[in-house]
Parts: C-alpha cells; sequence; structure tokens
C-alpha cells in the first residue's frame, strides 16, 4: 500500500514500534497469511516469523517451501495477532479468557517462552475447582509441572473438583489420571456417581444411547481402576449391577468381595487421602538460645530426597524474660501477633501464602507448629523456599543446627541451604524455622 508522511516515521521510536508500524501499515510484507474460518489475510514478514519461529523457517525456507499464501484456519484472527505482535515486539497479554487459545498458537508454532507465560497463567487455575480443566489443558500441551499441580489439588478436593461444571469434559486419558490415583479424598461412592454421569455425558457428545455398555465403552480400561469393592452396596446393588456396565463375572467378583474373596479383577488397594496419612517431623537443632533480634524477613532453603506433602512449619516464639517473685515480670504476660509465612517454589513461584495469628508469653511454649489450611507437594530433589514476615520481636532461635535431618520413620532426609532472601540470623546452622511437619 502507498503510504505519505510529513514526517519521517522512523523518528523517536524504538525498534518494536519500527516493527509493529511496518507490520501494520504492510510496509514491504512479503507474505499472506489466510487466518482462521474466514479466511482473514493478514500481511507479514517471512524474515520476522522466521526468526522467532523455527516452524515459519521451515515453511519458508525448509526442502519443501510453501509457495502463495500460507493458510492456518486452525487460528482466530483475534489470537493470531496477538501472536504476531509477540513476534514483532515480544508483547503478549494472557488472560483466563484467552489463554487456552494463546496456548495452541505457541504450541504449534515452537514459541517456548509463550507456553511458561500461559502455563503461570494456568497454575492459578490449577489450585481452584477448575483444576480438572488445567489437568486437561497440561495433558493435551505436554506441560508436566501444570499437570502436577492439577492432580495435586484434585488429590485434596476430590469431590470439589469432579463437581466442576469442567470435569464432565474431561478425556478418557485424563480421567484415568485421576483414578490412577490412590490418594483421592473422597468416597469411592462418590466417584461411581460422577463415573456414570461422565460416561452419560461422554455418550452424549458422541450420540449414542447411554446404556451400561456404552458407558463401559467410553470408559476403557479406566473401568479397572474404580474400587467398585468399596462403593456403597445399595448404590452398586441398584445402579451398576443391572446396568450392564460390568460382565456377570465382575459383578459376582465384587459381590465375593463382601464374604472375603480378593477381586482379580478390580483393584484392592483402598484409597489414602493426604489429610489422613500419618504426620512426620523433623528437628533441625539440637539446643534452643535467646534472644534473637529478627525485624525483617526470616527465610531458608530445604530440599526432600522424597516426593512428601509439607503440612506445616515449626517456628520459635517471641522471647520473654521470666518473673521475678510475687508475680512481677520484666516482660508482658501474653501477647498477639500476626505472621506472613510462604512456601516458594525453585522459579519463585508461591505454592502456599499462610496467615497466622498466635498467642505468646511466659507460660507458652517456645516453639509453635503452625499447621498450613492445606498440604503442599514438595517435590524430589528441588529447593524450596520458607519465608517469614511479620516477627519484630526478639525470638528464641536454635542453635546447632543440622544442614541435613533424616526422619527415621519415613526414611525422608531434608536438606536445608542458607537463603539470599532472608536479612537475619538464620542460616543453616542458627536462627528461626525449627523444624518441618509432612506425610508421605
Amino acid at each position: 500500500m502507498d503510504v505519505h508522511y510529513t514526517t519521517d516515521w522512523r523518528d523517536n521510536k524504538p525498534l518494536p514500534e519500527c516493527m509493529m508500524f511496518m507490520l501494520q501499515n504492510e510496509i514491504m510484507c512479503d507474505v499472506t497469511l489466510r487466518v482462521g474460518y474466514d479466511r482473514t489475510p493478514i500481511k507479514a514478514h517471512k524474515y520476522m516469523l522466521s526468526s522467532r519461529s523455527a516452524v515459519f523457517h521451515t515453511m519458508f525456507e525448509g526442502s519443501l517451501p510453501e509457495k502463495g499464501d500460507i493458510k492456518i484456519p486452525d487460528i482466530d484472527e483475534n489470537t493470531f495477532r496477538d501472536i504476531l505482535k509477540y513476534m514483532y515486539c515480544d508483547q503478549i497479554t494472557i488472560t483466563n479468557d484467552n489463554v487456552k487459545e494463546i496456548l495452541y498458537a505457541a504450541d504449534k508454532y515452537m514459541l517456548a517462552a509463550v507456553k511458561r507465560e500461559c502455563e503461570t497463567v494456568l497454575k492459578q487455575t490449577a489450585q481452584s475447582e477448575h483444576a480438572t480443566k488445567a489437568l486437561q489443558t497440561g495433558y493435551q500441551h505436554n506441560l508436566l509441572d501444570l499437570q502436577r499441580e492439577s492432580l495435586d489439588y484434585i488429590e485434596i478436593n476430590t469431590k470439589e473438583c469432579l463437581l466442576s461444571e469442567y470435569a464432565l469434559s474431561l478425556s478418557r486419558d485424563c480421567l484415568g489420571l485421576i483414578l490412577n490415583s490412590d490418594y483421592l479424598n473422597c468416597t469411592e461412592t462418590d466417584i461411581c456417581h460422577f463415573i456414570i454421569k461422565w460416561g452419560k455425558h461422554q455418550c452424549k457428545l458422541a450420540n449414542l444411547e447411554p446404556s451400561g455398555g456404552n458407558i463401559r465403552d467410553v470408559l476403557g480400561n479406566n473401568l479397572y481402576m474404580i474400587r467398585f469393592q468399596d462403593v456403597d452396596m445399595k448404590l452398586f446393588s441398584k445402579k451398576i449391577a443391572v446396568s450392564g456396565l460390568l460382565t456377570n463375572d465382575e459383578t459376582v467378583s465384587i459381590y465375593q468381595s463382601h464374604f472375603g474373596e480378593v477381586s482379580k479383577i478390580f483393584s484392592n488397594i483402598p484409597r489414602y487421602p493426604v489429610t489422613q496419612r500419618e504426620t512426620y517431623t523433623v528437628n533441625r537443632y539440637e539446643q534452643i538460645s535467646q534472644p534473637m533480634a529478627t525485624t525483617g524477613i526470616q527465610s531458608i532453603i530445604f530440599l526432600s530426597d522424597n516426593d512428601i506433602w509439607l503440612k506445616g512449619v515449626h517456628i520459635f516464639l517471641p522471647y520473654v524474660e521470666q518473673s521475678y517473685g510475687y508475680g512481677y515480670s520484666t516482660g508482658t504476660v501474653s501477647n498477639n501477633i500476626n505472621l506472613s509465612i510462604q512456601i516458594l517454589n525453585d522459579s519463585n513461584e508461591e505454592k502456599i501464602r499462610h496467615d497466622q495469628r498466635m498467642t505468646y508469653g511466659q507460660n507458652y511454649d517456645k516453639v509453635l507448629e503452625v499447621n498450613f489450611s492445606k498440604p503442599v507437594h514438595i517435590n524430589s530433589r528441588r529447593d524450596y523456599t520458607i519465608q517469614m514476615n511479620g516477627m519484630f520481636y526478639q525470638t528464641y532461635y536454635g542453635i546447632n543446627c543440622q544442614e541435613f535431618v533424616t526422619e527415621p520413620q519415613s526414611g525422608v532426609t531434608l536438606q536445608f541451604k542458607d537463603s539470599s532472601v532472608g536479612d537475619n540470623e538464620t542460616n543453616i546452622s542458627t536462627g528461626q524455622f525449627a523444624g518441618l511437619s509432612f506425610s508421605v
């Protein structure tokens, strides 16, 4: 197109603005992209697309380069324009509303940085009742961290997640990831109710009659991950046994299991939710001393040699001097304080923030066990950081702390490292954070 300017359009423009100006005004464009269902023409520059995407580079410069217009029917116009803006000036806005479409385009054109940003946005969804949607997206695009975080949340909040509007749209494979878990926090009867609803929904999508036989077909091998022997027998007898979902031999095996016969068809391992597992504790100090100044952030790094579920952190309480006869004291008998404790992963992403209101004084212990509102999944051999803010008083503290601590019953070994975040006296040999509570 012909463009006329009274002044040079390049004046006072940084490179990204110049690139976007050339794109938007179709200056020297040498390729036309036909985008979306309507094949909307969008002009661009081959060199720019090739410089950002190996897929486009192969398309234009490979052994069989494409000629003429490039058809891109599977990406809508708005999404593709967002991707173009990123390619030209490194700017992109990703929200819950567009993340799925942006992720698809980023995956298709191998834009790793955009995929990472999408995963960050989706991780917020992974920690909500919509975790099943995040699981499906993570599985579809091979985002392993997203899959893991989604499953972690689903295991702790199973019933809530299975009631989500997105749960019925789970693929067979993603349903299998959930059913394969031994740690779902609901009854097997709840799972069975969901399976029936999911199967009927999948049959409807496939224009099939929602019969027991068709539900069996859409479930595939997922059927054998259901612990039918733990399902309420009234539900089993009224809804399952007569539905055609199971064969006669399978039905008989479930009834026999209630009379001591171990089923050779279905899993006999009961599910064991994280919230019901035994809690173990490690203390990293040998002695308690006092007092230690604590203004600012207290922080330390830890890692585990096994996957664990962190349930809490033990902290040292403010130091209060003892009474000197007749009830007199140099300190206050009882006080309250508000603390904020964070757990961050090795990408500096917040896994949990726990606000703790605590009471301390002369008649209180020197260490407080802070229990989190929900367990935090800790992956083995990865650094995690504990940070505490809000402690503005001198506290008791641990000395002769150990860098490596093994909990004898579980066999889990925790290693502690110095953190560069804290600006106090906490380190691997002394200071705050008396210990950790966890399950395996």
